[in-house]
């Protein structure tokens, strides 16, 4: 089975494990900006290169359940992943801690996947491992509508046999329901 195969069956899988509808559920459509690390990548030809890549657009979706402690679950999409030669579909599954109120900070913390396709380096392909860790604020603006604001954390692994650190900052409109 190949790779894309796989992750698309995990992440499918992942999603549809049974959790009980808790008393708040938030889907969030967002848009932002990720800023990977400087990482050495070796070539197919042996000769090494530094990535200095610049910062590039995601946009997904995040479900949040739960009403002060639940989870969150993010499915987005890079279209330029470290170079303009290469995308990435990115799963999370998080533990997700929140205020209670009209205006709703929150921390979170999770694990997923990073399933990076291109041509060019081939170190940067394939499933990755990513941790991630963050938080923001969500603030409901009229009814059920409102806006989220989030600042997160990624730890890659298994590019090239390094680790890769990448900060991600977004905007997305809330529906609570």
């Amino acid at each position: 089975m190949k790779t894309t195969e796989r992750f698309l069956i995990s992440a499918i899988l992942l999603s549809l494990i049974a959790i009980p509808v808790p008393a708040t559920t938030d889907l969030t459509v967002f848009g932002g900006a990720q800023n990977p690390g400087k990482i050495t990548l070796r070539s197919a030809t042996g000769a090494l290169a530094t990535t200095s890549p610049a910062t590039f657009g995601t946009f997904g979706v995040r479900l949040a359940l739960g009403t002060i402690v639940g989870s969150e679950h993010t499915f987005a999409y890079s279209p330029n992943f470290l170079t303009t030669q290469h995308s990435a579909i990115i799963y999370n599954s998080n533990l997700l801690v929140q205020g209670p109120w009209f205006v709703r900070p929150y921390g979170t913390v999770g694990l997923g996947s990073v399933w990076v396709r291109g041509t060019g380096l081939q170190a940067v392909t394939g499933a990755k491992f990513a941790v991630n860790y963050g938080g923001g604020i969500k603030i409901r603006a009229i009814g059920p509508l409102g806006v989220q604001v989030d600042a997160r954390g990624y730890t890659l692994r298994g590019i090239d046999q390094q680790t890769m650190n990448m900060l991600e900052t977004s905007i997305g409109i809330l529906f609570s329901f």
